[in-house]
């Protein structure tokens, strides 16, 4: 089961992204539910990546992604946090779609934003 998890760190205002697990649909390098999932992932971190690069971000973004378990986490400057936050809303929305299609192998904790 590939569990993903979106949020937003109260204290610091960082927007956090994990994805956990394997979705076990077919063999290893045959799982397509995976490969969805993967590519989700590695999207959201080159996007990051690129935001950083571009100075909308406070600081590095932190980045780990191994077999079955990715964590990203981006702090973005003020003028850029709905921009940030609309690309992991983006990638949140792969994730929903993926669970809908594939509910035997994926789930999703969505952002819980507060107005």
């Amino acid at each position: 089961m590939i569990r993903a998890k979106f949020r937003v760190d109260e204290k610091t205002g960082a927007l956090k992204m994990s994805v956990r697990g394997h979705a076990g649909s077919a063999k290893k390098g045959e799982d397509l539910v995976c490969a969805a999932a993967s590519i989700l992932a590695y999207t959201a971190a080159q996007d990051v990546t690129d935001l950083h690069r571009d100075g909308r971000l406070k600081t590095k973004p932190k980045i780990k992604m191994q077999d079955g378990r990715t964590t990203i986490e981006a702090l973005p400057q003020d003028d850029a946090y709905a921009e940030t936050l609309h690309t992991l809303f983006v990638i949140q929305k792969g994730f929903v779609l993926l669970a809908a299609n594939q509910p035997k192998f994926v789930t999703v904790a969505p952002f819980e934003i507060k107005e």
